[in-house]
């Protein structure tokens, strides 16, 4: 794991920055200002919309073809959705209608948020032309930590327990929607800088750069990020793990840890499927930091393209925010269920702390 702010590797921190917006919910228990993220993986929002009364808002669809948003249907499905809710919520609801539909609409936004209390909070976004109540709440997480699982500690293991490491790691990332630092827009331009020619740099340095820099390329490092995206040799990994003997302290450490993980090789939710942006802009100033840049496979904790990595990240975070895992659920005039919330984000934390603290 690594804390923003200092070299990577270690337990998590506090940062050297904090970066804030106006009027954010709360973050990790504490009173934060508006917080958000860059592009969501698994995104659920198209548009998100102020409370505040609009004649018309015109989208476009990617066809070309401009529509209103602003309409009587939209306000009916906004307004019945406010009524159902208030109904499994089992609480008189009351709405007083705009002269516009317009008004109504930022009348019903107040409203839903009187409605649902101070614990949760409510956008009004647009999905497929249609104008729909979703509510949200983020979960406790790493304020500015990034979590990179390094697997250089599997040149070290022997045959069948690199094997078994190698299947558990792939099956993390499938089941979690987690990528590996290649293929990354930032790896790029790490790699570029880290071809570009550094003043004062000895020839042994120089050598040690380039010779780094043709493994991410081309060479060992690349090889072993992709065995490990692509290679499954267990089909029934509890049983291998079950059947394979420790022959140290470190191995059993190992071996715990990643039988304590396999809850996570089958959520029903992977990690990135909490990765929501409640401050979506189709064309923001700086896009914000999103959950796959907290959280992927590295090769090594302390090479000079992980604290690349870190240093980009910690620069580019100070003018934007990070994006928080998040439970949402989307309202309509059918809706079933209340707004219920687990604790996958917070176990997966707190177990991914334990475990990367063991490999790097």
């Amino acid at each position: 794991m690594c804390t923003i702010g200092r070299t990577a590797g270690g337990t998590a921190g506090k940062a050297h920055h904090r970066t804030d917006r106006a009027q954010y919910p709360v973050w990790n228990g504490q009173e934060r200002k508006d917080n958000g993220a860059k592009w969501c993986c698994f995104s659920f929002l198209n548009t998100t919309f102020l409370p505040r009364p609009l004649p018309s808002l015109f989208v476009e669809d990617t066809g070309g073809n401009r529509y209103n948003l602003i309409t009587q249907e939209n306000y009916e499905f906004l307004r019945d959705s406010y009524f159902r809710y208030a109904c499994l919520l089992g609480k008189e609801a009351v709405h007083t209608p705009g002269r516009t539909f317009g008004e109504g609409i930022a009348k019903l936004h107040e409203e839903m948020e009187v409605l649902v209390g101070e614990e949760l909070n409510v956008n009004i976004e647009e999905q497929n032309g249609r104008l729909l109540f979703r509510l949200w709440k983020t979960h406790r997480w790493g304020v500015l930590t990034l979590y990179y699982f390094p697997v250089k500690f599997l040149e070290a293991l022997g045959p069948e327990l690199r094997r078994i490491s190698i299947t558990f790691i792939h099956k993390l990332m499938k089941a979690n929607g987690i990528q590996t630092v290649l293929d990354e827009d930032d790896t790029d331009y790490v790699l570029i800088w880290l071809s570009e020619e550094v003043p004062d740099e000895t020839a042994e340095e120089r050598r040690k750069r380039l010779k780094l820099l043709r493994s991410y390329e081309n060479g060992k490092v690349q090889a072993l990020l992709r065995r490990v995206e692509n290679r499954c040799y267990y089909k029934n990994l509890p049983k291998a793990l079950d059947r394979y003997e420790p022959q140290n302290d470190y191995e059993r450490s190992l071996v715990s840890a990643m039988k304590e993980g396999l809850d996570f090789l089958s959520p029903e939710h992977g990690i990135m499927q909490y990765s929501y942006d409640p401050f979506y802009e189709e064309e923001p100033e700086c896009l914000p930091m999103y959950l796959h840049q907290q959280i992927r496979v590295v090769y090594d904790s302390n090479d000079m393209v992980t604290d690349y990595l870190v240093d980009y990240y910690n620069s580019y975070s100070r003018e934007t925010y990070d994006i928080i895992p998040a439970t949402t659920l989307a309202l309509s005039p059918e809706t079933e269920k209340l707004f219920c919330m687990d604790d996958y984000p917070e176990r997966f934390l707190q177990w991914a702390d334990k475990f990367i603290n063991i490999i790097i």
